[in-house]
C-alpha cells in the first residue's frame, strides 16, 4: 500500500508532487498539511493532528465533506508527523512518500529525517520529498533511478557504514567506510547515467538527491 503524507512545511511549487500522487492508495494529512491538498484539489482519506497550526477554514472545509478526522492533544510526546506515520503503518503502508517534511525549522526537518529509520526497521520504504530534495534511508543495496547529472549525497546515519560501493557516479567508491566523525567524502556526487548502484554491507545510509 502506498501512502502519501502531507505535513506542514511550506511547498512553493507543487508540480513535483504529481508523479508521486498518481498511483497512491491513501492520502493522509497531518495538521496544517491540509492546506497543500486544498491547493492541489485533492480530497484526503484521513486527517489527523492537534490542529494548533492549521487554518480553521481549511479544517472546516474538510469536516463538511465528512473526511475522517482524528484529533490529538497539543501536549503529547509525538509530533504530528510521527502520529501520521504511525497511523500509515497501522493502515498497512509499505511505501510512504512525505511532502511538507523539509522546512525552515531545522529541528523538525532533522527529526523527520530520523523517522525514516523507524520506518526502515519495519521494512517500509519511505522518502521525504520537496521541490529540490528527495531523502531516503537505506540498509541494503539499491539501484538509484534518476537523470544523468543529478546530484546525490550519501551520508551516514549510523556511526559507521561499511562496504559502500558507488557505481555509475562521477566519483565512485569501492568497499569504502563512512563514519559520522570522519571526512564526509560522499557529498554532491554526480550521476553519470540514469541508473546508478549504491551498495553497502552494514549500517544506515542517507541517500539524498538534490537540485541547486
Amino acid at each position: 500500500m502506498k501512502v502519501i503524507l502531507f505535513a506542514g512545511a511550506e511547498i512553493k511549487q507543487y508540480d513535483f508532487c504529481k508523479k508521486y500522487i498518481e498511483n497512491a492508495d491513501v492520502i493522509l494529512c497531518c495538521d496544517s498539511g491540509i492546506r497543500h491538498t486544498r491547493v492541489l484539489g485533492i480530497v484526503p482519506d484521513y486527517i489527523l493532528g492537534d490542529f494548533d497550526s492549521c487554518q480553521k477554514e481549511d479544517l472546516e472545509y474538510y469536516k463538511n465533506m465528512g473526511i475522517t478526522i482524528k484529533t490529538f492533544p497539543t501536549q503529547k510526546d509525538e509530533t504530528d508527523m510521527e502520529l501520521g506515520l504511525d497511523f500509515a503503518v497501522k493502515l498497512g503502508a509499505d511505501n510512504i512518500v512525505i511532502f511538507g517534511g523539509i522546512g525552515s525549522r531545522f529541528d523538525h526537518t532533522l527529526a523527520n529525517a530520523h523517522l525514516l529509520l523507524k520506518l526502515l526497521k519495519k521494512g517500509i520504504k519511505a522518502m521525504i520529498v520537496d521541490e529540490k530534495n528527495c531523502v531516503e534511508l537505506i540498509d541494503k543495496d539499491i539501484v538509484l533511478e534518476g537523470e544523468k547529472g543529478e546530484l546525490v549525497s550519501t551520508i551516514p546515519l549510523s556511526m559507521e557504514v561499511t562496504g559502500i560501493t558507488l557505481e555509475g557516479f562521477a566519483y565512485p567508491l569501492t568497499d569504502h567506510t563512512l563514519t559520522i566523525d570522519d571526512d564526509i567524502v560522499a557529498v554532491s556526487n554526480v550521476m553519470m547515467q540514469n541508473q546508478c548502484r549504491i551498495s553497502i554491507k552494514t549500517g544506515y545510509l542517507f541517500v539524498i538527491r538534490s537540485k541547486d
